[in-house]
């Protein structure tokens, strides 16, 4: 995750005001309202059909909105062409020029704007430098590695001096390794260069790494906006908790609710004493159903109760069935069968070599502390 440089108090360089998209009778995007500020590297993530890169196209210019308002750098866009916009797009394909060399296809875009030839070879220099391209400035694309092209793309972009650069996919073309060591390196130059980026990605690790803020879309609409670790430990809805990272999920009914704890009852876990304690209170009235999410790695899990367990009424612990174990070597994954069939996930850290580490078919508790627990209205 970037460093948190931005100023949230500045004016927004993109403000979105009730922005829906219609094709025919599909709502691509619907009442979308959004603030993106100078500086941030912003993510707009979900998945395939969710509406994140018909918005990038509107803020772009190629498509236009069916109803609201978009403005960029405080002046609404709404009739202005993509060129004529202070934004660049980053294209999933990279659409680099195969006839042209590496620094022809950066220069591209600022002979088209007729700027000076002594300011065109300055930018390009500048350009090439920043992106670690000098020494190959006469190859051609065919001749470059997809990181390589990536990299080019990047810097036709950038040589435009856009206020605000946007990337569609930027890194889904490259494998694993490559993608990963470039999503640090885009951070290193959008923190250099002070610029806005926006970019719409699928991939959840990707936006968590690069962005200041992302927002989670759906059907068209915004679940949840915020930083990473918002939106990680802290999840509006089911969908939210969900989407980020793995989760366990429960269904429970709200029993007890003071301002510095409540008591939910699961409706289902094989468990009739069971309950969960929240060491909050929560946004709920007592007797109604909500839900209740755990992240695997705040399960610990244990061949043998708690200390202090409560065989009448176990506090924040289920036993289970180890049924599948995922070993990844810095972490392994077990995967625990509750007596009413759900899977439970706990991931443990391989910090030591455990003689007594639980294994497939053993019988296991698992628990977690009130503060690691989320709960869930919607």
């Amino acid at each position: 995750m970037p460093s948190p440089t931005v100023n949230m108090n500045a004016p927004p360089i993109i403000r979105i005001e009730n922005v829906s998209k219609v094709f025919e009778d599909h709502i691509a995007v619907d009442q979308v309202s959004l603030e993106i500020y100078p500086g941030e590297f912003f993510s707009l993530l979900g998945g395939s059909g969710s509406g994140k890169t018909t918005l990038l196209r509107m803020i772009a210019g190629f498509e236009i909105p069916s109803k609201g308002k978009i403005f960029i750098d405080g002046v609404e866009v709404s009739e202005i062409p993509p060129y004529a916009r202070p934004v660049n797009m980053m294209f999933q394909s990279y659409a680099l020029f195969p006839h042209m060399n590496v620094e022809h296809n950066i220069a591209f875009g600022l002979k088209q704007d007729k700027l000076p030839k002594a300011e065109i070879k300055k930018r390009v220099e500048e350009v090439l430098i920043l992106v670690q391209m000098q020494h190959l400035a006469k190859r051609k694309p065919h001749q470059l590695s997809g990181g390589q092209r990536q990299r080019v793309a990047l810097a036709r972009c950038l040589a435009k001096r856009p206020k605000v650069l946007l990337l569609d996919e930027p890194l889904s073309a490259l494998d694993k390794k490559l993608r990963e060591k470039m999503q640090f390196e885009l951070v290193d130059i959008q923190e250099k260069l002070g610029m806005t980026f926006v970019t719409v990605t699928h991939d959840q690790s990707e936006a968590m790494t690069m962005s200041t803020r992302l927002a989670i879309m759906n059907d068209g609409a915004l679940e949840q906006v915020g930083t990473p670790t918002q939106i990680y430990e802290f999840p509006n809805n089911r969908f939210a908790a969900n989407f980020i990272g793995s989760t366990n999920m429960f269904e429970g009914t709200l029993t007890e609710n003071e301002k510095d704890h409540a008591v939910v009852k699961p409706i289902d876990t094989g468990c009739e004493k069971c309950i969960f304690l929240v060491d909050h209170g929560v946004e709920s009235q007592l007797g109604e159903d909500l839900w209740v999410a755990v992240r695997p790695e705040k399960v610990e899990i244990s061949k043998t109760p708690p200390e202090n367990y409560n065989f009448e009424r176990p506090i924040n612990c289920l036993k289970g069935v180890v049924s599948q174990i995922a070993y990844l070597g810095g972490l392994s994954t077990y995967h625990v069968t509750l007596p009413n069939g759900q899977v439970i996930k706990a991931t443990d850290f391989n910090i030591e070599r455990k003689a007594n580490n639980p294994t497939w078919d053993d019988t296991v508790y698992l628990t977690w502390e009130p503060n690691n627990i989320m709960v869930l209205t919607s």
